[in-house]
């Protein structure tokens, strides 16, 4: 059996039963594309005789009755016509694929189709019946093959074969593949990725996949935007937090798990960078120029204005906050919050700072935690403000510290994961 063979019959069904399903679907489309022209029995009978004529009126009998191309049923008198074609017309195509179906389950049926397949790309029919063919018995590199055909043909089908495409990526036999074809940057491929959002169980293999695309000569983009959002959706933040190799680290984070503490340089992917709130209430912005993190609020209005996701393992911390101004306006709050970003049951660590000047607060994750990944969110507070809000941050740091009698485990109150 080929090397492209997944291992069971289940997961064959599993990933490749979409694409055989809308295979099946549009073959049937496509073949009844072929016979467009009116009145194919007029041209058909024309002297010379006409063997695209004899083809169309092979494919209108062959699809009058036939809800897809698996239950085609060919009479003697449209696979007349499919003979006649090829008589007449060497390079008809679907009439050779018709004679292939004609064949039935047989092995023959397969060795024609192909033969069908390799005189007309073009030819969506054969095209059609192979996804469906080679995807019953498992193969990723030749289902994945025709459906880049397909879609190069006619861009249109995506929103049929994306879903199949975003399905086969749970397969990891898929991911070489996968990596040559987005390589010559296809014009499907933002749909691709789109779908495979969709799609939780393609996520850890999208990684993968992105992963070894970033490694060569692709760039941080879209897509990586895309996928970071969908990590997180799906609570996969280990997904998101092994993104971080991708990005250039920054001298003044050395030691530092907080990344552009200092607020010198502009996002670059969040939420491994900081993600900023724009809601028309609260609002923020990194000021590279001065280092600052700067944030507006509208009276009576509170909210985060800017989250990091990062990893914490268990041990000794300190965080350390800096202002960047003399004092915070009147009636305003600015609260730092460290919380489990995880979906895990129970209560997990929290802590919340007050920032009213320069905090340096101590604190431990605890040994055996099964929180590894959480969120440090700024959030701004000008509910009791007479009028708009601006307040500054210079500086946000977590590092490690020294075991100290101050040093308590972070309090774990009852709360929700953020998401």
């Amino acid at each position: 059996m080929s090397e492209d063979v997944t291992g069971s019959m289940p997961r064959t069904i599993l990933i490749w039963g979409l694409a055989s399903l809308a295979a099946l679907w549009l073959g049937l489309t496509a073949l009844g594309g072929v016979m467009a022209t009116p009145r194919p029995s007029v041209a058909a009978a024309l002297f010379p005789a006409n063997g695209f004529a004899y083809e169309r009126l092979a494919a209108n009998e062959a699809t009058r009755e036939s809800e897809n191309l698996k239950d085609i049923k060919l009479s003697q008198a449209s696979l007349d016509d499919a003979l006649n074609a090829l008589r007449h017309e060497p390079l008809a195509s679907t009439a050779l694929t018709l004679i292939g179906l004609s064949r039935g389950t047989s092995p023959d049926a397969a060795k024609i189709i192909i033969r069908a397949n390799a005189m007309d790309k073009h030819q969506l029919v054969a095209n059609a019946w192979l996804i469906n063919h080679y995807g019953t018995e498992g193969r990723a590199r030749p289902v994945l093959n025709l459906l880049d055909e397909a879609l190069r043909v006619n861009p249109g089908l995506s929103e049929r074969y994306m879903p199949a495409l975003a399905q086969a990526l749970i397969d990891p036999q898929t991911l070489p593949v996968l990596q040559q074809m987005l390589g010559r940057k296809p014009g499907w491929a933002p749909s691709f990725w789109q779908a495979v959002t969709g799609n939780p169980a393609s996520l850890p293999n999208a990684e993968v996949l992105r992963a070894r695309m970033l490694a060569g000569a692709e760039e941080l983009g879209q897509t990586d935007e895309l996928l970071m959002a969908a990590f997180v959706a799906a609570r996969r933040m280990d997904l998101a937090l092994s993104y971080q190799k991708h990005l250039k680290p920054f001298a003044e984070d050395n030691g530092n798990l907080v990344r552009n503490s200092s607020f010198n340089e502009v996002t670059r992917l969040a939420p491994l960078d900081w993600e900023l709130s724009s809601d028309g209430r609260v609002s923020a912005a990194i000021d590279e120029g001065r280092g600052v993190l700067e944030m507006n609020a509208i009276s009576g209005s509170s909210a985060v204005a800017a989250r990091q996701l990062i990893a914490i393992p268990p041990g000794n911390y300190v965080l350390y906050a800096k202002l960047g101004q003399q004092s915070l306006g009147t009636g305003s709050d600015i609260q730092v919050r460290v919380h489990c970003a995880e979906a895990i049951s129970g209560t997990q660590p929290r802590l919340d700072v007050g920032l009213t000047s320069d905090v340096e607060r101590a604190f431990v994750i605890p040994e055996g935690s099964p929180c590894r990944f959480y969120w440090v969110e700024v959030e701004l507070s000008a509910i009791d403000a007479p009028g708009p809000v601006l307040a500054l941050l210079a500086e946000l740091r977590i590092v490690r510290g020294r075991a100290q009698p101050s040093s308590a485990p972070l309090p774990t109150p009852a709360a929700t994961p953020a998401p």
